[in-house]
C-alpha cells in the first residue's frame, strides 16, 4: 500500500497490483467458505420468506475452527440453546458477511486490479472494517493465534517455514485496518 488519503466522503487507497490481487483472493475464499444458496422464488409474504430463511440454509461446519470463532455458540453450556439460537441467526448473519465482502469485492474490481486508486466511501467504512477484521480473524485461527505471545513466535519464524508468508498477510491486513481508521 503506497498512498491512502481522504478526500471529503471518499478514502482513496492506493494498493500495489500484487496486495488487491491477495485481497480479492482472500475475500474469495471467505465468500466461499460462508457461501449461502438462494431460496429459488421470492415471497412477497414475510413468514413466507423468514420460513424458507430458517429452513433453506445449511447450517456451517463448526468442526472448522474458523466457522466457530465467525460464528460462536451463544450458549457454551447449553448446545440445545445454541443451536436454536443459531437457527433463527446464522442465515441472515452469513448474508451479512457476504454482502460485505462482495462490497470490498465491487470496489476493488473498480481498481481494476489496483491500476486506480481503490475507492472507499466513509459511510461504507464499517463494512469494511468488519470484513478486514473477518479475515484477519480467520488468519489468526488457522494461524493459532490467540494471545499477543502467539503472534510475536510467529513474527521471529523462518522465512522457509510455511507460516511466515500468512503471518506476514494477517499483519499486512491489519496495516490495512488501522490505516483506514486513522484516515475515517
Amino acid at each position: 500500500m503506497s498512498d491512502i488519503v481522504r478526500k471529503g466522503p471518499m478514502i482513496k487507497v492506493r494498493l500495489t497490483e500484487y496486495e488487491a490481487t491477495l485481497l480479492e483472493s482472500l475475500l474469495d475464499q471467505f465468500s466461499e467458505l460462508l457461501a449461502v444458496e438462494e431460496p429459488a422464488s421470492v415471497d412477497d409474504d414475510p413468514f413466507v420468506r423468514w420460513q424458507a430463511e430458517f429452513s433453506a440454509a445449511e447450517p456451517l461446519d463448526h468442526d472448522d475452527p474458523v466457522i466457530e470463532r465467525l460464528f460462536p455458540q451463544a450458549y457454551r453450556d447449553d448446545p440445545a440453546a445454541s443451536a436454536e439460537f443459531r437457527r433463527f441467526t446464522q442465515a441472515r448473519q452469513r448474508q451479512e458477511r457476504v454482502g460485505q465482502a462482495e462490497l470490498v469485492m465491487d470496489a476493488l474490481r473498480a481498481s481494476d486490479g489496483g491500476r486506480r486508486s481503490v475507492q472507499v466511501r466513509v459511510v461504507e467504512l464499517d463494512q469494511w472494517l468488519k470484513v478486514l477484521t473477518a479475515l484477519r480473524l480467520s488468519l489468526a485461527v488457522r494461524l493459532g493465534i490467540e494471545r499477543a505471545e502467539d503472534a510475536e513466535a510467529l513474527d521471529s519464524v523462518d522465512e522457509d517455514d510455511p507460516r511466515s508468508y500468512a503471518y506476514r498477510v494477517y499483519e499486512w491486513l491489519g496495516y490495512l485496518t488501522e490505516a483506514l481508521l486513522t484516515h475515517a
